[in-house]
């Protein structure tokens, strides 16, 4: 993942009229900047336009967030995530990002996005879901079109559902088989444990019939 550089611990105020509006081709690079873009940016017109729209990119960003944006971007679906942007000296800005295929004459061209002020809720959301993601703490954490999910038991038990029916009698017969070896595992060790237990019994109670006699 690209890291721009420098980066600074200055946020750069983002007032509730703003709305930065880009487009890209569909390998994301910029097509159009409006005015806030420019401005916010910090970057000229003529070095944004033909960059990659990276070129914003703020490396506190985790790569899972991109990686699902695209994901979506290519299956025809819109995203919309809390994303930190870095401006061209080095400070911050934070704005909720909607983005989404963008066609012309019924012919995907590329990509469109509108991003405007994020709440203080959602920033602290993202950016508390950035750091476990770059401590490696997120194991129970996932990105889905940009939305933050926490996966639960039922949650993975109802991605069952999305596997075709063979698979799904497969990873039951699997499933069924190794709870048969667990069952017999047990049932052997508890047969063995009461075989050692009898010969116990039997022995002492021979030694104590010898003494007796």
């Amino acid at each position: 993942m690209k890291i721009n550089m420098p980066v600074t611990n200055v946020e750069y105020p983002i007032k509730e009229s703003i709305s930065i509006v880009s487009k890209t081709d569909l390998k994301g690079v910029i097509t159009y900047a409006n005015e806030d873009f420019i401005r916010i940016s910090g970057f000229s017109r003529a070095e944004l336009i033909g960059k990659s729209h990276n070129i914003v990119r703020h490396p506190d960003v985790p790569a899972e967030f991109f990686e699902d944006m695209w994901k979506s971007l290519k299956a025809g679906r819109p995203w919309t995530g809390v994303v930190k942007n870095r401006c061209k000296n080095g400070d911050y800005y934070w704005l909720l990002n909607n983005v989404a295929p963008y066609y012309e004459n019924d012919q995907l061209v590329g990509y469109m996005s509108v991003r405007l002020k994020a709440s203080p809720e959602q920033i602290e959301a993202a950016s508390n879901a950035y750091r476990l993601f770059r401590e490696g703490k997120a194991s129970n954490l996932r990105v889905q079109d940009g939305k933050i999910i926490k996966s639960t038991l039922l949650e993975k038990l109802n991605l069952f559902k999305n596997f075709s029916i063979k698979a799904r009698l497969t990873f039951l017969i699997g499933l069924l088989s190794l709870l048969m070896m667990v069952i017999g595992g047990i049932g052997l060790r508890g047969i063995s444990k009461t075989n050692e237990g009898l010969r116990s019994v039997y022995k002492d109670r021979t030694v104590t019939m010898g003494l007796m006699f």
